[in-house]
């Protein structure tokens, strides 16, 4: 027996937010493999490739590169560092900041990752056709910097959207400056004092 469907529903896969959190969680699937295989995390593997970038980093700009807090990019750094795959240097300028960067074996492991990670690229580049310039990695990318953090970088339309959230205790991500100063005045009108 089939249930009815409601005739108010659509497709979630018409949405570009579903579908495109549907293809991240399939890349992240091969991509842990893929990780695994050489033994590290994904989670490893991410700081990896962003340290593969050839820059040296410290924990907060790992952070934010990783999509995690400076704490949690310093416990993976650490595991990492145990493994060999990075090591810890010096800022040229500030004695408090130490940044990390790729061992030669963490070079190594990056490069091979990269080979396989670009071959599976190609391939889904292929499947996808020309119909995208051939480049699907470009066109999401380009996607992603236009919306810059979801709001195509209009800091407005983002405070709008903030005050507008009707579950304010756990929040996806951290608001734009101005988001953030529109949330704490609401907070303050709200409580009566201005």
């Amino acid at each position: 027996m089939e249930l009815e469907r409601d005739p108010r529903g659509e497709p979630a896969t018409d949405r570009l937010n579903y579908t495109a959190y549907r293809l991240g969680r399939a890349l992240d699937r091969f991509t842990e493999n893929l990780a695994l295989s050489h033994g590290v995390t994904l989670s490893q593997f991410l700081l990896l490739q962003v340290l593969g970038e050839g820059q040296p980093l410290s924990n907060a700009q790992l952070g934010r590169r990783t999509f995690v807090s400076a704490q949690a990019a310093h416990l993976v750094a650490n595991e990492l560092l145990e493994l060999g795959l990075v090591e810890r240097g010096s800022h040229p300028t500030n004695r408090r900041i130490r940044l990390i960067q790729l061992t030669e074996a963490g070079w190594d492991l990056v490069q091979a990752c990269t080979r396989d990670l670009r071959a599976h690229e190609r391939r889904l580049t292929e499947a996808v056709g020309d119909d995208l310039g051939n480049s699907i990695v470009g066109v999401l990318d380009h996607a992603a910097r236009e919306l810059a953090g979801g709001y195509f970088g209009d800091d407005e339309a983002e405070a709008e959207a903030v005050s507008r959230r009707q579950i304010t205790s756990r929040p996806r991500h951290v608001p734009s400056r101005l988001a953030a100063s529109r949330l704490k005045a609401l907070d303050r009108e709200a409580g009566g004092t201005a």
